[in-house]
């Protein structure tokens, strides 16, 4: 990745399962959103120039894709956490049927436009 970050928790298992901690942001979260997506779906194919969006899996698995000066692609799993800088176009394709927890820096109805479109390499598209 060369601008999103994917996020290191302290994690905690025993016999009746794990917890994942995240701390030490930066950014406070005025938002969160929970999104669901089935197998083979994709969100995405835009950015946020008003916010940063940080997200949690909390079940399946999802490929993430980042465009920067290149296509990056990491496989993301249940605990896994990654920080989307305002302004860097992504994309999450589900691997299998997925749901993860979208925190938002700013309220999304508070956004002109909320999100730019991208084509699948990233670039933005214009309206013609």
């Amino acid at each position: 990745m060369k601008k999103c970050t994917i996020l290191n928790s302290d994690t905690f298992e025993d016999h009746r399962g794990t917890v994942f901690s995240y701390y030490d942001f930066d950014e406070k979260f005025v938002e969160y959103n929970l999104m669901i997506t089935k197998k083979g779906d994709k969100r995405g194919f835009h950015y946020h120039p008003e916010f940063t969006e940080y997200m949690m899996v909390v079940e399946g698995t999802c490929l993430f894709r980042e465009y920067a000066d290149e296509i990056t692609e990491i496989t993301l799993n249940v605990g896994d956490s990654i920080r989307i800088p305002q302004g860097t176009p992504h994309t999450f394709i589900a691997l299998t049927d997925y749901k993860f927890v979208s925190m938002l820096t700013k309220k999304w109805v508070d956004c002109n436009p909320p999100i730019i479109k991208v084509d699948d390499s990233g670039n933005k598209i214009t309206s013609k």
